[in-house]
């Protein structure tokens, strides 16, 4: 049986849909098959002594693909997901419009920002 080094995990907002290894990237459901086939193993390095298996789990009629280090519950395969490029957005403060500086200019006071 051969078997292949999970490196990263591609997500959306369903879940795991690709898998990352050293030589290609492969759709979960192909890896889901080759599991439950028995002919092809995946695994990922939790540290560099220790190889985890990656499970092929039915939950609610579907499968996914679980991995565990830790001994929690919880599936650690995310924790292996590309994370999102985030970007600084500059603000700038919003201008009062011709309206409410007339407003403010008849009837006294000082314009409401918005």
């Amino acid at each position: 049986m051969s078997e292949h080094l999970i490196e990263y995990v591609a997500r959306d907002r369903t879940g795991i849909t690709a898998v990352v290894t050293p030589t290609s990237v492969i759709d979960v459901d192909t890896v889901i098959k080759h599991i439950r086939s028995g002919h092809t193993g995946y695994y990922v390095a939790a540290d560099s002594w220790k190889r985890t298996p990656v499970r092929s789990l039915s939950f609610l009629g579907g499968a996914y693909l679980f991995a565990n280090w830790d001994g929690s519950k919880r599936n650690m395969l995310h924790d292996l997901a590309f994370r999102s490029p985030t970007q600084a957005i500059e603000t700038k403060p919003l201008q009062q419009s011709r309206f409410s500086r007339l407003l403010a200019a008849v009837f006294g006071g000082s314009p409401a920002r918005r």
